[in-house]
């Protein structure tokens, strides 16, 4: 048998592996070679064994004679690198003392994967310098041409010519879209209006012989037919390199195309002046969930950061509870931070009470007519931070931006600012929060500030911490938008699943283990909840309606159903009657 270069090559890795053994290095039966084969691609059989068991994971260590035994191109090589990296597979060169199970190895790595990333961006800068060539032609690039307009077809008499052409029925839709902006003023009433009249947009055949069906209409969607300069004519180019999503992109260039206008200039020009005047007040919105985003932190000057979780809602169904945690809390422990984390809704609700039973006593400035993301936007302007402790919240105003949202509100809000207390709507919390005035606003200057502290404690009430007064009442009072108490949902839910389960006893003779086993629920959890059948008609009037006391829990009320005597119950419960 003839001696070669791979022969001697497989030799080399041998010997290395050799002096490895006291590592634990064991060479593998299985022969990876690609003679005849072309290291400039990755086409090659051995190289596709070696990675069908690095997958299987049959491999730990690839040993190489040299570097480029592996690959040749610098882009394939940094694709293997990523996969064996994938697979905790590390990778040796013998004679170029080339290991990523060493430090230097790595680092040798990481050197050859910066070149690939640069040759990379060298071809991505020489697309992009020919897509803006092609652009500034007044040609479309990239992607499915937008609705009503499609690519040439070889059926097509100049078919060289690359210009979009026009579909006429499609052009009908677009037209239409922004006729009825015009009429409307709205995209969501577009998008409604458009789905009521059945009209769709276009269906095409993909590849491998599906058909692609236009979802329903929606806000954004009509947000892009509108704003789309390619209807008048025009081609737009992204200056520079795409940035990552929320973090901008370049400057738009737009330039005269050559395919055919759907929409005229006027009407163009009009829909962009109704959209102008729509910026403000999108803007003078707040949508996120967590109103104290930003601006809530702990006494030790910790920032909290809002979070969410899933809990179970019983039939496959999911309860999202919002919160705002400590960084610290979350990078230490809760043991290391005293409030840990606190549910955002209470406090949320806590803070905008105080802010907007401020502005209306000591400002005139009442928002409750407004919309929620319009009036929650204000209080967010308005707030500077919020300071949570164990015993106290302090809330700082900005004086500057209470008059500037006075302003902004009119002349109607400006109006009320002589409003005496005693004319006022009923207060939306319990309590009246100290106020201080920084000097800055005693003395003139402008700005300044007013921190209102509010006093209050932390208690865990039904596996949730609450914030309640230093007596223990609701901070704010839990009302619905007519005024009416509102009860808590969970105590809602156990007393009518109690009475349910009791019904289905009593009906069907059903056992309780066999109707747990049928819901999911332990049986543990089923005989608790019937116990709440033995409370009197009182205190479950009091719990499905709102008016128990906030320091009541659900396990409290299961106390008092454990006696029969319904005053005694009452007078557990803290209800004003003692009887049914």
């Amino acid at each position: 048998m003839v001696f070669n270069s791979l022969d001697a090559q497989r030799e080399a890795g041998l010997d290395y592996i050799k002096s490895q053994r006291s590592h634990g290095w064991v060479a593998s039966e299985v022969v990876y070679n690609d003679g005849g084969f072309s290291g400039g691609n990755t086409e090659r059989p051995g190289l596709k064994r070696l990675l069908a068991d690095i997958r299987a994971q049959r491999v730990d260590i690839v040993v190489v004679y040299k570097v480029d035994r592996l690959s040749r191109s610098l882009t394939d090589f940094a694709r293997l690198m990523q996969l064996f990296d994938d697979h905790q597979v590390s990778f040796v060169s013998v004679t170029q003392q080339f290991n990523t199970t060493t430090s230097m190895g790595r680092l040798t790595l990481n050197m050859l994967l910066s070149f690939a990333q640069f040759e990379r961006e060298v071809a991505g800068e020489r697309i992009r310098d020919k897509i803006a060539a092609t652009k500034r032609k007044g040609l479309f690039v990239g992607g499915n041409p937008p609705l009503g307009y499609r690519r040439p077809i070889p059926e097509d008499p100049d078919f060289a010519n690359k210009v979009l052409r026009v579909i006429p029925e499609e052009a009908a839709i677009v037209r239409r879209v922004y006729a009825l902006y015009l009429e409307h003023g709205s995209p969501l009433g577009v998008a409604k209006q458009l789905d009521a009249e059945g009209l769709y947009a276009r269906r095409w055949s993909t590849k491998g012989g599906g058909s692609t069906v236009h979802k329903p209409w929606d806000t954004s969607i009509i947000h892009r037919l509108l704003a789309n300069p390619i209807y008048i004519g025009k081609i737009v180019h992204i200056r520079g390199r795409r940035l990552p999503k929320g973090k901008g992109r370049g400057d738009p260039e737009i330039w005269p195309g050559q395919h055919e206008a759907i929409i005229d200039q006027d009407t163009w020009d009009r829909v962009r002046t109704m959209m102008d005047q729509e910026k403000p007040k999108a803007e003078a919105r707040w949508t996120h969930t967590h109103l104290l985003k930003k601006k809530l932190r702990t006494i030790e000057d910790v920032s909290m950061t809002p979070a969410n979780t899933a809990n179970a809602k019983g039939r496959g169904g999911k309860h999202i509870v919002r919160y705002y945690i400590s960084l610290k809390a979350s990078k230490q422990g809760y043991d290391t931070c005293p409030i840990g984390r606190v549910n955002a809704g209470i406090i949320d609700d806590l803070v905008r009470a105080m802010v907007l039973d401020r502005l209306e006593a000591a400002h005139g400035l009442t928002l409750d007519e407004f919309e929620p993301e319009v009036r929650d936007h204000w209080v967010r302007e308005i707030i500077e931070r919020v300071v949570l402790a164990l015993d106290h919240v302090d809330v700082t105003l900005r004086l500057a931006q209470i008059r500037a949202c006075a302003e902004a509100l009119g002349a109607p809000a400006r109006a009320r600012s002589h409003v005496q207390p005693d004319s006022r709507p009923l207060r939306r919390c319990h309590f009246t929060p100290q106020v201080r005035i920084e000097a800055s606003e005693r003395s003139g200057v402008s700005g300044g500030r007013e921190v209102l502290t509010t006093a209050l404690q932390i208690k865990r009430h039904d596996g949730r911490r609450l914030l309640l007064s230093p007596e223990g009442r609701d901070l704010v009072p839990r009302l619905s938008a007519g005024g009416t108490p509102v009860p808590l949902p969970h105590i809602v839910r156990a007393i009518g699943q109690a009475f349910a389960v009791h019904d289905r006893v009593t009906r069907s003779g059903a056992e309780v283990n066999a109707i747990a086993k049928e819901h999911g629920i332990h049986r543990a959890r089923v005989h608790h909840l019937l116990h709440l059948t033995r409370l009197s008609p009182a205190a479950i009037r009091a719990a499905l309606t709102g008016t128990l006391s906030p320091q009541i829990a659900l396990e409290d009320l299961h106390d008092a159903a454990d006696t029969l005597d319904w005053s005694l119950q009452a007078v557990r419960l803290g209800l004003n009657g003692h009887g049914g």
